[in-house]
């Protein structure tokens, strides 16, 4: 644990601020701060973004992401992989989506699905982990006769975007909501007139801000062991959530495609 201990050695001579942020990190250690921006972190603790570079510079990290990531690297060192027992993952899963569904506000989710039945052409964009759900997604939507693809390259993301118009509509999955390059891309989209649906973590993010309606995901993210799988759980149910409730609703409007859909692909499945 050699950041929990240069921040022990190092807390007499932090201010005031500093020791706000050292106070929360040593409460906090079991939970991590790697799910946590630093934008959210200086509003959380009251301190400025300023502070929080200073502090770690004193325990000689270079900033906050490196701050995050070594305490990952020590949090996953420190723990027995034995530990993540069938029972535990379960209800690690099940926890996810219960807090997903507790979050989600039922306007925003009708708001999404009015906005999917007006749109004539329907992209998913995402990156890394977050590109696998918007995949799915396209998969998913696909079956229900809309016009869908899913862009998870960065170059395409922006020529796609630079093409949209009043009858675009960009979903963007992103855990963080600060990808440069997504924000790059949506920002794109949206001065040439498409709408913007976002899932993310975090409501106070740049890409949410760009979003005329945002879907919070919830699921803590471990860049050195477990990656981002309970939050793409949480995106994937939040998808859903969206794309079966246009289903249901627009049942006259999307049954016919999916039979369609489904009879072009019988032959293909074995018995």
């Amino acid at each position: 644990m050699q950041t929990i201990g240069s921040i022990e050695t190092c807390y007499p001579t932090f201010t005031k601020s500093e020791r706000k942020v050292a106070d929360y990190i040593l409460e906090h250690r079991k939970e991590g701060i790697e799910h946590i921006t630093l934008a959210e972190f200086s509003s959380m603790l009251g301190v400025g973004e300023a502070t929080i570079v200073r502090f770690c510079r004193k325990i000689d990290l270079k900033g906050f992401q490196e701050l995050k990531f070594t305490l990952a690297v020590e949090s996953t060192e420190a723990n027995d992989p034995s530990e993540g027992k069938r029972e535990d993952i379960k209800r690690n899963l099940i926890n996810t989506i219960e807090m997903t569904d507790e979050m989600v506000s039922q306007k925003q989710i009708d708001l999404a699905v009015e906005m999917i039945r007006k749109a004539e052409d329907i992209y998913f964009f995402g990156i890394g982990t977050s590109g696998l759900s918007a995949s799915m997604g396209e998969a998913r939507l696909f079956r229900f006769g809309k016009r869908t693809k899913a862009v998870t390259d960065s170059h395409v993301q922006s020529m796609q975007a630079s093409l949209c118009d009043e009858n675009s509509l960009i979903i963007t999955v992103s855990v963080s909501g600060e990808t440069k390059d997504l924000i790059e891309a949506v920002s794109l989209a949206k001065e040439a007139g498409a709408r913007i649906i976002v899932i993310t973590n975090h409501i106070h993010s740049t890409l949410a801000k760009l979003g005329d309606c945002v879907l919070i995901s919830y699921g803590k993210t471990n860049v050195v062991n477990a990656g981002t799988f309970s939050t793409m759980v949480s995106q994937m149910f939040l998808l859903d959530l969206v794309i079966s409730g246009y289903a249901i609703r627009y049942i006259d409007d999307t049954a016919k495609p999916r039979e369609k859909i489904a009879r072009s692909v019988m032959n293909k499945i074995n018995d």
